[in-house]
């Protein structure tokens, strides 16, 4: 038959390799079952939180997500490893604008408690936050620019509402910030009056901050350039 010889060859080529293979699974299969204590390195979720009221941890995102925790136990008790009943929770006191290195200790780690393993290490055994306060604060607006009229008008009037805006985030961005600013410019060919709203730019520097409320009014009038016409 045409597929003979294909699983002939199968079972009868390369017999050296496929005995190693199959005494190495076997032994592998002995290990992690048996009842002798072996050790394993396995990612466990890194968990820090910042007590206070309206703290945050800055740095968030190049925190490790996960760390290496080593574990000590039966072939049997790990397998039973799961990364989503595991974790290591670190709870730490900053200040505003505060660097801390924390270390994390194996007596933080969470298990199940019928879980029978012994953590023995963690890599990296250090890791450093960043924290600061959240404030507010209310700012005037700067207008930059002037509404651009349309060829033989001139601007005769411009107001913006509200005239200041409140700002909310962590001390080390809102404590600078003098002012935000409005480019009228964005607003063209303009030949009578106007009414618009304008979004408020808030500079990418500015990763914290929000602002209240994010919108303007603003409002004027374009009338025509006698002197212009006269010409």
């Amino acid at each position: 038959m045409a597929l003979a010889a294909p699983i002939r060859d199968f079972f009868t080529r390369n017999l050296g390799y496929k005995a190693v293979a199959l005494v190495l699974a076997l032994l592998l299969w002995y290990d992690v079952t048996s009842d002798e204590t072996t050790v394993i390195e396995y990612p466990v979720p890194l968990q820090i939180a910042v007590e206070g009221a309206d703290m945050i941890i800055t740095n968030q995102q190049q925190l490790p997500p996960e760390v290496e925790v080593a574990f000590s136990g039966t072939g049997k008790e790990l397998l039973r490893l799961d990364k989503d009943d595991l974790a290591v929770q670190e709870r730490v006191q900053g200040g505003e604008n505060d660097s801390i290195v924390v270390t994390l200790d194996l007596g933080d780690i969470r298990k199940p408690a019928d879980l029978a393993l012994t953590p023995i290490g963690i890599t990296p055994r250090q890791v450093t936050v960043v924290t600061d306060r959240f404030m507010e604060r209310t700012v005037p607006l700067s207008t930059v620019g002037a509404p651009r009229p349309a060829d033989g008008y001139r601007i005769e009037s411009v107001q913006v509402t509200p005239s200041t805006v409140r700002v909310r985030g962590v001390t080390a961005e809102v404590r600078p910030i003098g002012s935000l600013g409005l480019d009228l410019s964005q607003i063209d060919d303009v030949d009578g009056e106007f009414d618009e709203r304008m979004e408020i730019a808030i500079p990418e520097s500015l990763r914290t901050v929000t602002v209240t409320p994010d919108t303007v009014r603003i409002r004027g009038r374009a009338v025509p350039d006698t002197a212009t016409v006269s010409q």
